[in-house]
């Protein structure tokens, strides 16, 4: 969608951005581009930084945010979308687990409450100058009426085809978990689980919760450190499930399992609910524990999901459906049409 509509970010970094990206005139404030190392201590500032764009040469504004892109000032006559990936999380219903940080810190934990008060009193005024919200999940779709008091149209976000390589059937079946290892991912929860019900998992991906997963881990848990897509890929087709224990926005890595035909295990929270469709998909488990997932791994057969339900969800997700559904919204937010 409008290739040739120039970029307004804060920050930049074209260093393994894809040429769609790269080919683009991008415009980013002059003196943020020496402080991209410090973005998390500016925070406070990025409300002001983000205002201080000048888009009043453009009649229509199509904004990306998980931060504050959302708060970009128009002109009066302009028409403003914002794709939101979701509402700020740290400083509204995860903002105790992120202050976990500063305990033990004198006067920190008091700073960022104030700076986070603040941050949410700008966060709910901005959300005014949107025309027109539109959601990657009816999660995050859930939280913008919970926050900001705006209805969001649901769009999901395109997640590319894809195509298990074919290999030998494992001979010790495995379940997997897959993606960034963060503490939020819950991947320690999976490695309970599985010892629960005594059957392998994989670990693949990369993150500084490494370390910590290797320690909770037994024998029965091996770690696939940085694989390659084509090795993901080939790791997907002889899963016996994806497990998906963390609560995401969306989570597009399950989507992309579903087209290797792979079906997924979701705690029953989150983005998850708008593709695990129990017993066509995957399975949901709505009790937040090892216990409760184990219990689901323990009855779970993937003999049971026909691999064209899980490609037939997955090309559900395609570039073409998220371009024609956001070019549709555009042309109704250009004429005046509420949604």
């Amino acid at each position: 969608m409008y290739p040739d509509a120039p970029i307004y970010t804060l920050f930049y970094n074209p260093a393994g951005l894809p040429a769609s990206i790269t080919r683009r005139r991008v415009v980013v404030p002059f003196w943020t581009r020496w402080l991209s190392g410090f973005r998390k201590l500016l925070l406070p500032f990025l409300p002001s930084l983000i205002e201080s764009l000048d888009l009043s040469e453009y009649d229509l504004v199509v904004s990306s945010s998980s931060c504050v892109a959302k708060g970009v000032i128009v002109r009066p006559d302009a028409r403003h979308i914002c794709y939101l990936h979701s509402p700020m999380r740290y400083i509204w219903d995860q903002r105790h687990q992120y202050l976990k940080v500063a305990q033990g810190i004198p006067g920190l934990n008091l700073l960022a409450n104030m700076v986070g008060s603040n941050l949410r009193i700008w966060d709910v005024t901005s959300s005014a100058r949107v025309d027109q919200f539109v959601a990657n999940s009816s999660f995050v779709a859930e939280r913008v009426r919970s926050y900001y008091r705006r209805d969001a149209v649901v769009v999901h976000p395109p997640v590319g085809g894809t195509e298990g390589i074919a290999g030998d059937s494992p001979k010790d079946p495995f379940f997997l978990v897959a993606g960034a290892l963060v503490s939020y991912k819950r991947f320690d929860m999976a490695i309970r689980a599985c010892e629960l019900s005594g059957v392998r998992l994989v670990v693949a991906g990369s993150g500084p919760f490494e370390s910590s997963l290797r320690r909770l881990a037994s024998n029965h848990v091996s770690f696939e450190i940085a694989p390659s897509s084509e090795r993901l890929m080939t790791i997907m087709s002889q899963a016996t499930a994806l497990l998906h224990p963390g609560i995401e926005d969306f989570g597009i890595l399950p989507v992309e399992a579903m087209g290797c035909g792979l079906p997924v295990i979701a705690y029953g929270q989150g983005g998850a609910l708008d593709y695990v469709k129990p017993g066509v998909t995957g399975e949901l488990f709505y009790n937040h524990t090892p216990e409760a997932l184990a219990e689901v791994i323990g009855q779970f057969s993937k003999s049971n999901y026909r691999p064209e339900d899980l490609r037939e969800m997955n090309s559900g997700f395609s570039l073409e459906a998220f371009q024609n559904k956001m070019r549709a919204i555009t042309a109704k937010v250009m004429e005046g049409v509420s949604l």
